[in-house]
């Protein structure tokens, strides 16, 4: 069934898709939507299946925001949507206004996706065909299959099929090369780069405001905030965590600077605008022989202390810490919550939190 979301928009300009990882069930469209709430986008999402997410919203802004999450592989501007038949997508071709996506001048192709095993009388390589065929008769523009200027998306979802010009696509590679062994320092507790990322994203900060992080170990997080352009603040209890840290960053020719040795209990700054952070687990060297409870039970009152108004906090921490009912306690709002399997001994629970 293609379900139906809706947002409080102003006013509408266009429809795009989103294809999100499907490595999560609930964090990829969490994650969206703080990005579209952080710059202040008016939005409203009209269609979700699976990996796929369609959203009204304005152009030049939506623009600002390509590249950001770490969870969104693709975005583009739907073209058309239609039933998932042959005749109905031929009517919709010639029926589209394609004037505006693809000119005689322009090369082009199309790639179809299938989600959910839909659809399975059309095969995905014909329709390719096909629609090539449809699209270039109509504008005159010549099929590239290797470098398109224009490259277009077709999927395959519910019972409708959307096609759509690909406005942004994550590099290819860029994950890999930011992998925990990949960097100068490894560490084996260190987020991968997606998830660090939705982290960072999950706190609603912009680039150019200031990011906290105050457990930041070999600066997995810290690398991806500083990736989105935030001036980033790592701290750590550990010199040789800071030290690593410092490596890291440099590794990826990012600032580390604001890298320092502290204790989160007692934060050296006034303010940050956003903080975001992965707690050590346990009670060894990392935690100074603290449990993570009384990690957070120290830091959440400091956290609410510097945070400027309107900010969030996230931080992951194991199941069963009873992380809901300390932020609780220390007067915060829990906006949202995510549970992630890691492996049998380890469920992490992630909370977004703001002022109650």
């Amino acid at each position: 069934m293609f379900a139906t979301l809706l947002h409080s928009m102003a006013r509408t300009s266009a429809r795009f898709f989103f294809i999100l990882s499907g490595e999560h069930s609930t964090l990829p469209l969490a994650e969206l939507k703080a990005i579209l709430q952080a710059y202040s986008i008016d939005y409203r999402i009209v269609g979700s299946f699976y990996k796929l997410i369609e959203v009204e919203a304005d152009h030049a802004k939506l623009e600002l925001i390509a590249g950001r999450g770490g969870y969104v592989d693709e975005m583009g501007e739907e073209v058309l949507h239609t039933e998932d038949n042959i005749s109905s997508i031929k009517e919709g071709v010639e029926s589209a206004d394609l004037e505006q996506f693809l000119s005689s001048e322009d090369t082009f192709s199309v790639r179809v996706l299938r989600f959910g095993g839909v659809s399975k009388d059309l095969s995905r390589v014909h329709l390719e065909s096909y629609l090539g065929g449809l699209l270039a008769e109509k504008t005159g523009a010549k099929v590239d299959l290797r470098s398109p200027k224009k490259p277009f998306r077709g999927i395959l979802a519910g019972s409708l099929f959307h096609l759509g010009l690909i406005t942004h696509q994550r590099p290819k590679g860029s994950i890999h090369r930011r992998r925990p062994r990949k960097r100068a320092v490894f560490h084996p507790s260190t987020m991968p780069p997606k998830l660090a990322r939705c982290l960072v994203n999950l706190s609603e900060v912009r680039d150019g405001e200031t990011f906290l992080d105050p457990f930041c170990g070999v600066g997995g997080i810290a690398i991806e905030a500083s990736l989105l352009g935030c001036e980033v603040v790592g701290v750590d209890a550990l010199s040789r965590m800071v030290r690593s840290a410092r490596r890291n960053l440099a590794h990826f020719g990012l600032k580390s600077y604001g890298l320092l040795r502290g204790d989160a209990r007692n934060l050296p700054l006034r303010s940050a605008d956003a903080i975001a952070t992965d707690p050590p687990y346990g009670t060894g060297a990392s935690t100074l022989k603290s449990t993570t409870k009384d990690i957070l039970a120290s830091f959440l009152p400091q956290a609410k202390v510097i945070l400027s108004p309107g900010g969030k906090v996230v931080f992951a921490s194991p199941l069963g810490t009873g992380a809901v009912d300390l932020a609780e306690s220390h007067g915060f709002k829990v906006f949202d919550r995510h549970e992630l399997y890691v492996h049998r001994s380890l469920t992490r629970e992630i909370l977004v939190l703001g002022e109650n």
